[in-house]
């Protein structure tokens, strides 16, 4: 069983893990570390995740369906619900607890379903990277996300066969993906420009503890709203060129898109991009209409310039709520596939006046993040599940290396317990010091024909059960105990003198009583030691007729 990391995004979902104590992104079977976070529904009944889907853009959007990470725990009647509707060519219905559902092929799915099919894939490219059954995740979420927003990406991992582990923020993710705060305490900023969301996060980092000082977001701000934006030029050159405007047709505006996200990625790289769409449209007699278009670098910081602002809009949001200035900040952190542009890295390098760090992917950051977490909380577990040690044993010598691993921290704990033991035997060996008045006051001991009171007074073995104190006490004394030693003591003190009719007795008079207690039974009368040679015979009075 294994634990991955995984980076559910907009566009592209990343899977990583962490062997031998370093982490790796698991790639897919044609060794593409990156999965497209598009499902399509195909006619024959698969569902298709990932490259196979994305290329289903192109022929049938209505059936495929893409970016729903920024509508995930919507309510029907948000204006996220409402401007997507407007933009993607999958159907949206209102479902069940005003949730948003979508419907391919005649068959109503919700958001978490479709992000399980997601989640589905990147766990089956685990297992075949690993080798071995993959049970366990972390996955990750933009700090922006509501309680609703994460329980239903939970719910996602779930429908996946997966143990959500933790939901974790992206920015978090990314501070671990770069080790900061180990060494020194510091504030950091996370500039993350995904794909449909963008969020800026300040932290503060501290060893272990990473405390969010202040976050915000816009779930509409990202590198789709550049390809929307492209999408647009591209229909108005072609609406120019042949008369027709292809965002009447969702399935041709579609393929737009498909090609301004393909002209976004190479002007990030190079200076100039050119694509050519065959039959786009059709026109009179059934004429084939193509476009050829082409786009420069200028023109896409052009197209991007108002998003970027946007960011940074933004940023200085989460500045305000933190109440702190931009340079109480140590580092900047890229995140997202939309930090690739030229334009947004010289931006973010003027805003915060530091070269932002982007030694790690950013398109992979937050991922190797998420497996860095799950290595962490399965170390966590796996240190907590250890059994108890096992019950003592009468001979310790034959314990295996693994037992006397498991019982060092109870060792302190059994010899106490032991050294108790047998302070308690020696006690119980030794007779009980009795004091001087209950020793004079204690009635004869019983004939050695008691095997009861023998086994009680003999001194106990060893390896005999520890006595119980309560045995130790005296048995209770009556009025005849006490008689009975105040008349030894009067017949070794002084001689006993011949009964003679001479002598006469001396009675103690009785004064009268109220009423007796209900468990006294009788009365007795003794005469004191002082008055025995002034008697003839010690003599016992019976109590009055009255008592």
């Amino acid at each position: 069983m294994a634990v991955v990391g995984i980076d559910l995004g907009t566009t592209f979902t990343v899977v990583a893990c962490v062997r031998g104590g370093r982490v790796n992104v698991l790639p897919d079977e044609q060794g593409r570390r990156l999965l497209p976070s598009v499902v399509s529904f195909h006619p024959n009944g698969d569902v298709l995740v990932g490259y196979p889907a994305k290329e289903r853009r192109i022929v049938d959007a209505k059936n495929t369906i893409a970016s729903v990470k920024r509508l995930i725990g919507r309510a029907w009647d948000s204006d996220e619900i409402r401007r997507a509707k407007q933009r993607f060519a999958f159907e949206l219905k209102e479902g069940p607890g005003q949730g948003p559902l979508v419907v391919a092929r005649g068959q109503e799915y919700t958001l978490p379903e479709i992000s399980a099919f997601v989640l589905r894939r990147a766990k089956q490219i685990a297992e075949k990277a690993l080798g071995e059954i993959v049970d366990r995740a972390v996955i990750t979420v933009p700090a922006s996300f509501n309680e609703l927003q994460r329980a239903a990406t939970k719910v996602a991992g779930r429908v996946a066969g997966l143990e959500v582990l933790r939901i974790i923020n992206e920015p978090t993710a990314a501070a671990l993906a770069y080790g900061l705060g180990r060494s020194a305490k510091e504030r950091i900023a996370i500039y993350d420009f995904g794909g449909g969301t963008f969020d800026c996060t300040l932290l503060d980092l501290s060893g272990n503890v990473f405390e969010v000082l202040a976050t915000a977001g816009d779930t509409f701000l990202g590198g789709d709203d550049l390809d929307m934006a492209i999408a647009e030029r591209m229909s108005e050159a072609f609406l120019h060129a042949h008369r027709y405007d292809p965002r009447s047709d969702p399935q041709a505006f579609e393929r737009l898109r498909v090609a301004a996200e393909t002209i976004k990625i190479e002007l990030s790289t190079q200076d100039r991009a050119h694509s050519k769409l065959r039959e786009l449209a059709f026109g009179v007699g059934g004429a084939h209409l193509d476009l050829d278009f082409g786009m420069t670098r200028d023109e896409l910081e052009m197209l991007a310039a108002p998003l970027v602002e946007r960011t940074f809009a933004v940023c200085q949001e989460s500045l305000s709520v933190a109440r702190l200035p931009v340079s109480a900040f140590d580092r900047v952190i890229l995140v997202g596939g939309s930090t690739r542009i030229p334009l947004v890295r010289r931006r973010v390098e003027q805003f915060f006046g530091a070269a932002p760090l982007d030694r790690v992917n950013p398109e992979e950051v937050v991922a190797i993040g998420a497996a860095i977490q799950a290595a962490a909380l399965t170390e966590v577990a796996r240190r907590r599940s250890i059994p108890p040690p096992p019950a003592r044993k009468s001979h310790p010598s034959q314990h295996t290396e693994d037992e006397t691993e498991e019982v060092t921290v109870a060792a302190p704990i059994a010899s106490l317990v032991a050294e108790q033991e047998k302070a308690r035997a020696r006690m119980a060996s030794q007779p009980p010091e009795v004091p001087r008045t209950t020793a004079r006051m204690a009635p004869p001991p019983l004939p050695p024909t008691s095997t009861v009171r023998t086994a009680r007074m003999s001194a106990p073995e060893v390896s005999a059960p520890v006595p119980d104190p309560a045995a130790t006490i005296p048995r209770p004394l009556v009025f005849d105990d006490v008689l009975r030693a105040e008349r030894e003591s009067a017949e070794t003190t002084q001689p006993k003198a011949p009964l003679t009719n001479t002598q006469p007795m001396r009675q103690v008079p009785t004064p009268p009583l109220a009423g007796p207690p209900a468990d006294f039974a009788h009365a007795i009368v003794s005469p004191s030691p002082r008055t025995a040679p002034m008697m003839a015979a010690p003599q016992v009075q019976s109590p009055p007729a009255a008592l």
